[in-house]
């Protein structure tokens, strides 16, 4: 019909002009589109690109936190405190405790409880702690520092974080935990690193962090190269577009040059239009408006149509992108089914942890993922969800690509349509296994501990401060008789005489100083019988972290106490034993010292018997010199001795046991030196029993140190005290024995031929009657083969002391 059209007509001229025009309007207009699409397409994955880095960011912090939270929990535990003073339990609960520890939120953390030195208690066995690490340690319990830091190790940078326990008792920490976290460790992706501070793209700031690990300006830094493009090139529609747009600049230019076909051709054209709509899928063409009103009208409603269409989609497909961005990034398995059950979507997690890929899985082969003998009743419970088309939540193991079975929490849900039909049934899978596995070994741990207690006789709980209720407690039973859930069913236990002072210790302490301590006879509840424990409180945190509660600790002592009972008896009764062996020793010695004068006086002519007598006599008087000794101990212990009490010098005493003790010091050949006070060395007290002092001090020095040695006494005045000092270059004491040296029947190993003699009574009545005096004695040596001095001081008498109030203080 065009060759009807003469070729130079104006008609023919306007179509073509309009065609050419049509033509190149829709090539600049794609062209502009294809531009501004793809800008807008790069910066859109730049923006969910940086928001991805952000997220990583966020659960790197979230990971801290809960690593910082943890530490601290496990800080303020009871069971650090318990092992700070018995260090022998650590096997028992200590280790088991810090070896529960091995992993936060999947995070492999090394851990080591010292003390106050820095010195190791336990660890949680989940490798070693460096030199390094245990110098650093030292620096920040020196400096009372918690801040963490950032040092480099054997498989590089290292994480190390301190908590220092702090209790009300002393103004230093009394131990240390330790906590170290590979940074390669935190990393969310392979492609990421943590830095200090953050520069440009690809990098954000850890925020939130806790204020001992917040100063290290912590950032996570990713390769933009390495990270997934949400928004995949559109290159393919792109061409579609172009290629729509030539094809239809064509038509136009065809039919402006065939316009004059007749007016029936735009229509026909519109209706070729509306029938390539829905070929593939819902794109940007849209009919021409051009022909009459009434083809333009038609084309602009189904243009209408077609932006509502277009829009429609868009905003399913950035819902579609949005849903499947969010399944792939969270830790569950998600799947998708259809209403008869048929899987018929898995989310990347699901791939990943099966190591099958897409399409690799059958829909109905889900099932040999399942542990055979869980199966049956897997799919009955999804079955019966199916049937009542509800919600269901289900535990139930997997296997994984690894060949084990890890535990899942399963939650599926139906989504229904406007009639209320299921069109599709969503599910999620949470992997449990380290949760299961930490409640394990928190059971475990609690039975542990629990043993520990019944062991050792103790009972723990924590209580409300107001209220009186427990919101803890263990082994209360095998202490007392019975649990309770209130602290006035404890006071019940108590005597009734006793209960009001108690209680009132008890709430003073907690007032005061935060803190309780005491023995106290209970009657347990059980079977009636007397029990003493020993009880220990301290206020502290709760659980929760916010409310004060007041940790308890009990223990049954009354083992304890019988055996002190025993030991106070026998000590009674050694000192009855004593004063009777005295006296019934000292009776007979009267008679043979009397029967020795007399053999010497009657056969004084006979050299044999006057010998016999005298060795008689010496003995005699050797016996009654330790008969003496054995008195004055048994007084002294007994608390029958009364010391008088009058101003006097210690000069002249020093002087007068010189005396005493000379013929022993001659005998052996010992050179004495003398260094007193010039001046009057005026205490209070009693003469006789200070000379006694210090002849037993010469006298002790003389029979341990050999012919020839040297003893010096130096008597000096020194911070309100008298000094007297009593040294030798004799045998020495040994480390075993001086702690030991002033108490009953202590010697030093003798020889053979028992030269020292005695029975050792003399530095314990030193130390007895230096104590009644008010005053202090210590021994000194180096060793064996050093000799040995002994120091006693004594308060000194000023010009407005009255022997009376010496006597006072003394006591």
């Amino acid at each position: 019909m065009a060759s009807h059209l003469p070729s130079g007509s104006l008609s023919r001229r306007f179509a073509r002009a309009a065609a050419i025009l049509a033509a190149a309007a829709v090539l600049l207009g794609s062209l502009a589109s294809f531009w501004l699409i793809d800008r807008q397409r790069e910066e859109a994955n730049a923006l969910l690109q940086q928001r991805e880095v952000m997220f990583h960011a966020t659960t790197v912090s979230n990971n801290l936190q809960a690593l910082a939270s943890r530490m601290a929990d496990v800080a303020g535990s009871p069971i650090l405190a318990t092992a700070l003073v018995d260090s022998a339990g650590k096997e028992t609960y200590l280790t088991p405790f810090l070896r529960g520890l091995r992993q936060i939120n999947g995070i492999p953390v090394q851990v080591l409880f010292t003390d106050f030195e820095g010195k190791p208690i336990a660890g949680n066995g989940n490798g070693e702690f460096s030199q390094d690490d245990r110098d650093w340690l030292r620096q920040r319990i020196d400096s009372d520092s918690e801040l963490a830091a950032i040092r480099p190790g054997a498989g590089g940078d290292e994480l190390l974080g301190v908590y220092l326990l702090r209790y009300s008792r002393t103004h230093t920490p009394e131990g240390a935990l330790m906590y170290k976290v590979r940074l390669a460790d935190l990393k969310p992706v392979q492609w990421s690193s943590l830095a200090i501070g953050a520069a440009g793209p690809g990098s954000a700031l850890l925020k939130g962090l806790p204020p001992s690990l917040a100063p290290l300006g912590l950032a996570l830094r990713e390769d933009m190269r390495k990270l997934p493009a949400p928004l995949p090139s559109p290159a393919p529609q792109y061409a579609l577009i172009v290629g729509i747009a030539a094809a239809l600049a064509a038509a136009v230019f065809l039919l402006g040059a065939r316009l004059a076909l007749g007016l029936t051709e735009d229509l026909r054209r519109l209706q070729a239009f509306a029938a390539s709509i829905g070929d593939e899928g819902i794109s940007t063409q849209r009919a021409p408006l051009a022909g009459s009103s009434e083809v333009v009208g038609l084309a602009n409603s189904i243009n209408r149509m077609l932006d509502r269409l277009y829009h429609q989609h868009t905003h399913l497909e950035a819902e579609r992108r949005r849903f499947l961005q969010l399944s792939n990034t969270i830790r569950q398995l998600v799947f998708i089914a259809e209403p008869d059950g048929r899987i018929s979507w898995f989310n990347d997690r699901w791939y990943e942890f099966t190591g099958k890929g897409p399409g690799e899985l059958a829909p109905k082969n889900w099932q040999e993922l399942h542990d055979p003998e869980v199966l049956p009743e897997v799919l009955r419970r999804w079955h019966e969800t199916r049937a009542l088309g509800q919600m269901a939540q289900m535990t139930f193991p997997m296997r994984g690509a690894d060949g084990r079975f890890r535990s899942f929490f399963t939650s599926v849900a139906p989504l229904h349509d406007a009639a209320g039909r299921i069109v599709q049934w969503f599910g999620t899978c949470t992997d449990i296994t380290e949760l299961e596995e930490a409640r394990q070994a928190a059971r475990y741990s609690e039975e542990r501990l629990r043993q520990g207690l019944v062991a050792a006789h103790m009972a723990v709980w924590e209580r409300d401060p107001v209220s009186g209720q427990l919101t803890f407690a263990a082994n209360l039973e095998s202490v007392f008789g019975r649990s309770w859930n209130n602290i006035d069913q404890f006071w019940e236990l108590l005597d009734a005489q006793e209960r009001p002072a108690i209680m009132a210790e008890v709430e003073r302490g907690l007032a005061e100083r935060g803190e309780f301590n005491g023995v106290h006879r209970i009657r347990r509840a059980d079977d009636g019988s007397t029990a003493w424990v020993e009880m220990r409180g301290k206020l502290g945190a709760g659980a929760d972290g916010r409310h004060q509660v007041v940790h308890s600790i009990a223990i049954d002592v009354t083992e304890r106490k019988r055996a002190e009972e025993a030991l106070r008896l026998a000590d009674r009764r050694k000192d009855e034993f004593l004063a009777m062996l005295a006296h019934e020793l000292r009776n007979p010695l009267a008679p043979i010292s009397s029967a020795a004068d007399m053999l010497r006086l009657a056969y004084a002519s006979e050299p044999r018997v006057r010998q016999i007598s005298e060795i008689i006599a010496r003995q005699v008087g050797h016996m009654r010199h330790l008969v003496d000794d054995l008195l004055d101990v048994s007084r002294v212990t007994r608390g029958l001795v009364a010391v008088a009490r009058e101003r006097l010098d210690l000069v002249r005493v020093v002087g007068e046991a010189v005396e005493q003790s000379r013929p022993l010091v001659d005998a052996r050949s010992h050179r004495l030196t003398l260094d007193l006070a010039p001046a009057p060395v005026t205490v209070i007290g009693d003469h006789t029993r200070l000379v006694q002092v210090v002849t037993n001090l010469l006298n002790n020095a003389a029979k341990y140190t050999p012919d020839g040695g040297a003893i010096g006494v130096t008597l000096a005045c020194a911070g309100g005290m008298a000094q007297l000092e009593v040294r030798d270059n004799g045998v020495g004491i040994g480390p075993d024995l001086l702690p030991a040296v002033f108490e009953l029947f202590t010697q030093a190993t003798r020889t053979l031929d028992r030269t020292q003699g005695g029975l050792g009574l003399g530095l314990a009545l030193v130390k007895k009657l230096v104590e009644l005096h008010g005053g202090s004695v210590e021994a000194r040596s180096d060793g064996l083969g050093y000799g040995s001095v002994f120091v006693v001081r004594l308060p000194l008498a000023t010009p407005a002391t009255r022997p009376q109030d010496e006597a006072a203080r003394a006591a």
